[in-house]
C-alpha cells in the first residue's frame, strides 16, 4: 500500500499551529525552536492566543539552574528576578491582554504579582509558590484582578482578612490550591468562612484531621472537587466518604510513612498489609509488569 504524499510542516493551518504552540510552553516559545523555525511557525508563536496560559515554573532551570542569575538580552548575566520580569513583560506584550493563567516559579515575589495585576487585568488564575509574600502587597495586587477565578498559594497567605479580600474583589473566585504541611480545623474554618463559594479545593500532600475534612464537606456547599491526596495519615472514614459522595471528584489516596498503608480512591479499599493490596492496586501492578521497563 502506497504511503500518502508528505506535506511540509509549514503548510499547517494557522489555528492548528497556534494550538500546538499553546502546548509548547513559554520558555520554548521565546528561546526554543519556534523562533528559529519558518515564518508560519514564528507567526503562530507570536499569536496572542498562544499566550493565554503562561507556565514559567521551570524558568530558573532554563536560565541558569540557579536563582542567582539568568541570561540577559545581549547574553550578559542578569539577576533572575529581573530576567523573570523581562519574560513577563514580553509575554504580556505578545498576549495583548489575553493572558488567562500564569504559573510562576518559586522565586517569584510580590513585585511580579503586582506587575501581572497591572499588565494582565483579565487574569483568571495564577500560581504563586512564594512563602515570603506580605499581606498588603498581595491584597493590593488582588484588588486589580477582578476577573480572578482561582489561585494556588502557600499556606502563609491563608489568612481570614486576605481571603475575605479575595472574595470581595473577585466575585467569580471558585478555585483554591494551598501548599501546606498541616491543615487543622482553624485553617479549614478560615477557608470556609472567607471563601464560601469555592467549587474546587486542592490541598495535596498535607496532613489533616478528619474534622478538617468534614468541615470542608459540610461548610462548602457548592464544592464539587476536593483533592487531599498524598497526606501522611489516614483519616478517611465511612462518615467522610458518605459526605464526599455528593462531590464530582474526590481524591484522597493516602499512605503512612514508609508505604505501610495504602488507600485506593478508585475502589475504596484499604489495607494495612502491603503484601495484600486491593484488587485495583493488583491490576495496576500487573499492567506495570506487562508494560515492562520504561
Amino acid at each position: 500500500m502506497a504511503m500518502p504524499p508528505g506535506r511540509p510542516w509549514a503548510e499547517l493551518q494557522h489555528d492548528l499551529l497556534v494550538a500546538i504552540m499553546t502546548r509548547v510552553g513559554a520558555p520554548d516559545l521565546l528561546s526554543g525552536g519556534a523562533p528559529r523555525a519558518c515564518s508560519s511557525w514564528r507567526a503562530a508563536a507570536r499569536d496572542p492566543l498562544a499566550w493565554r496560559r503562561v507556565d514559567l515554573r521551570d524558568w530558573a532551570a532554563l536560565t541558569s539552574g540557579r536563582r542567582s542569575a539568568g541570561p540577559g538580552p545581549s547574553g550578559a548575566r542578569v539577576p533572575v528576578h529581573a530576567a523573570l520580569a523581562g519574560i513577563l513583560d514580553v509575554a504580556a506584550t505578545l498576549a495583548e491582554g489575553r493572558i488567562e493563567a500564569v504559573l510562576l516559579p518559586e522565586f517569584a515575589d510580590e513585585d511580579h504579582l503586582l506587575f501581572l495585576a497591572e499588565r494582565c487585568p483579565n487574569l483568571q488564575y495564577f500560581s504563586l509558590p512564594s512563602t515570603c509574600m506580605t499581606y498588603d502587597q498581595f491584597c493590593k495586587a488582588i484588588g486589580e484582578l477582578h476577573s480572578l477565578k482561582g489561585m494556588a498559594v502557600d499556606e502563609s497567605l491563608i489568612n481570614y482578612d486576605v481571603l475575605l479580600h479575595v472574595h470581595q474583589c473577585c466575585p467569580d473566585f471558585v478555585e483554591l490550591k494551598v501548599s501546606a504541611l498541616y491543615v487543622d480545623e482553624e485553617m479549614a474554618s478560615v477557608i470556609c468562612t472567607s471563601l464560601p463559594q469555592l467549587k474546587k479545593l486542592e490541598i495535596p500532600s498535607s496532613d489533616m484531621p478528619a474534622s478538617a475534612i468534614i468541615m470542608f464537606l459540610d461548610c462548602l456547599e457548592e464544592l464539587e472537587y476536593l483533592d487531599i491526596s498524598g497526606y501522611e495519615t489516614s483519616t478517611i472514614s465511612s462518615v467522610v466518604l458518605e459526605k464526599a459522595s455528593r462531590l464530582k471528584v474526590f481524591l484522597w489516596n493516602s499512605k503512612f510513612e514508609l508505604g505501610e498503608f495504602v488507600d485506593c480512591s478508585n475502589c475504596g479499599e484499604h489495607n494495612i498489609n502491603p503484601g495484600e493490596p486491593c484488587k485495583c492496586m493488583m491490576e495496576h501492578k500487573v499492567m506495570d509488569w506487562l508494560a515492562g521497563p520504561a
